[in-house]
């Protein structure tokens, strides 16, 4: 048998999860009809200036320019500026190039982060909207026109697109490419709540006047884009998130760069959180009163689980010996049965999900390796996180 506090550690685990899960189900059936995007015209044609940070992208930087370039936004109204960021490699030359067709190019040296070089070449832009797009991302020819519409109130003053995973060849990439169409329909969720959180680095579209309202891209922070979402909410501004406006992404094709990006996601967003702690509260609304709660709850969830496990190896024995697939119909608790209700709904509700994107040609079955995977996945992400920060590695990317 378990150890008392951990069976209670069990069930306020499987409680939260399962709470998590009903939310979302929840605010999925009550906004059902609103998932796609309705407003999809507009007459409104501002100056965008699209700013592409690059670094040691000599095999991406001409496909992520060109699809700006084959955009049918009008090209009077197109504004490119590419800020090279001290590459090694031919990245700026090939971006050179493209100066004969009205690119900005700009060279600087390497300060190691994203957000100077964002910043760097925002404060060069002179659009009304200003966009930043990652080097290895690319555009489609109506994704800009599709973003417009959701500018729908002065309110609203970042636009997030359809961020996908771009021509994925091993079963790495193909479990990213579930993960990215769920965590945008996740983030579609989020937005009938005003509960947004991030600002996509591969593409995101922003009110030019908001980096003077609530300041520029935060350039001592690894994940600039989630810090600029938590200010945006703090001042009670809106995100909004469209499912249709596509952006192609690459993501990384082996274990080991994928296990360093997501430590960096996962640091930055521990101190994102920390450093915006004050924001739950009721006063921003249902990201204070719910959302960001339940982001630090889950984290919270994640070791209890850890440090439960960890514990009942070691000093219980009757735990290790139910570890054995003979002996678990004798260990058989009602956390269990809690456990195999959450693992259906979240099978039934994620295929659900991929109905929405049929056009992608998502196997079911990468889903369901998807489920299965993920929570090992982020947990040994987050180990390896808080095991940096503990130990205070050099943040870097």
């Amino acid at each position: 048998m378990y150890i008392f506090p951990g069976k209670i550690i069990d069930y306020i685990v499987s409680f939260t999860a399962l709470y998590i899960m009903m939310l979302f189900i929840v605010i999925y059936i009550f906004n059902m009809n609103q998932i796609s995007d309705k407003k999809t015209k507009t007459k409104w044609r501002p100056k965008i200036s699209v700013v592409i940070p690059a670094y040691n992208e000599e095999k991406n930087i001409a496909k992520c320019i060109q699809s700006l370039l084959d955009s049918n936004y009008p090209k009077n109204k197109l504004e490119i500026i590419v800020v090279d960021d001290g590459s090694k490699d031919n990245t700026y030359a090939i971006a050179k190039k493209y100066k004969k067709y009205g690119v900005r190019v700009f060279r600087k040296k390497n300060e190691g982060t994203a957000a100077i070089t964002k910043n760097y070449g925002i404060k060069k832009a002179t659009g009304e909207l200003i966009a930043t797009l990652d080097a290895d991302s690319y555009i489609l020819k109506d994704t800009i026109i599709k973003l417009l519409p959701l500018f729908d109130s002065k309110k609203v003053v970042a636009v997030t697109p359809a961020i996908k995973v771009s021509e994925p060849e091993n079963f790495l990439e193909n479990l990213q490419k579930v993960e990215y169409v769920l965590t945008l329909f996740s983030r579609k969720l989020l937005n009938f709540l005003d509960a947004v959180f991030v600002t996509p680095g591969p593409f995101s579209l922003f009110r030019a006047d908001l980096f003077k309202k609530i300041g520029y891209f935060d350039e001592k922070n690894i994940l600039e884009d989630q810090e600029l979402a938590l200010r945006i909410q703090k001042h009670n501004l809106k995100i909004n998130s469209s499912m249709e406006a596509e952006v192609f992404t690459n993501v990384p094709e082996n274990f080991v760069s994928l296990v360093k990006q997501r430590i960096r996601w996962h640091r930055g967003g521990l101190i994102n959180t920390i450093n915006h702690i004050y924001i739950i509260n009721p006063k921003y609304g249902d990201f204070g009163l719910f959302i960001m709660p339940i982001s630090l709850i889950a984290v919270v969830a994640i070791f209890a689980i850890i440090l439960n496990v960890s514990y009942n190896i070691i000093f219980n024995s009757q735990f290790s010996e139910s570890l054995f697939l003979d002996n678990l119909a004798l260990v058989f608790q009602p956390v269990h049965f809690v456990g195999i209700v959450l693992f259906i709904l979240t099978l039934v509700f994620t295929i659900h999900q991929l109905n929405f994107f049929k056009k992608d040609n998502i196997n079911p079955v990468w889903a369901i390796i998807f489920i299965i995977c993920y929570a090992y996945l982020i947990t040994f992400y987050w180990i390896l996180a808080i095991g940096k920060q503990i130990k205070g590695d050099r943040i870097s990317w």
